[in-house]
């Protein structure tokens, strides 16, 4: 009866772990990823500078991360400074048009996380 029980809450697990890959992934903000770039009809020249930035931004984070002389709650708060200076880096990479289809992306995905 033991083996009987564990078998179904094995199978009741593993169908739950294969149901949450299946779901995509919630943004709470606009991703700035190549797929996410296309969708509003950025150029391959727009999507290389936000690569760029991107990269650049993550190779300071790691720097701050790595800088034994600050305090976790100095790494976040320059962590979080890199974060809203790069998004002011992309966001003057795109269009009027792009611009507002990002901001229209962000203010549906806070009403989302609003109503959660």
């Amino acid at each position: 009866m033991k083996k009987v029980i564990l078998t179904l809450f094995c199978l009741l697990m593993l169908n739950l772990g294969l149901q949450a890959q299946d779901s995509p992934r919630k943004y709470t903000s606009f991703p700035f990823n190549s797929q996410s770039l296309k969708e509003i009809g950025c150029s391959a020249e727009q999507v290389k500078k936000i690569t760029e930035i991107r990269k650049a931004i993550m190779d300071e984070r790691k720097k701050v991360i790595e800088d034994v002389s600050l305090s976790e709650r100095d790494k976040k708060l320059e962590q979080r400074k890199l974060i809203d200076k790069s998004k002011v880096q992309m966001m003057e990479v795109l269009t009027d048009e792009q611009k507002q289809k990002v901001e229209e992306f962000n203010k549906k995905a806070k009403e989302e996380k609003s109503e959660n």
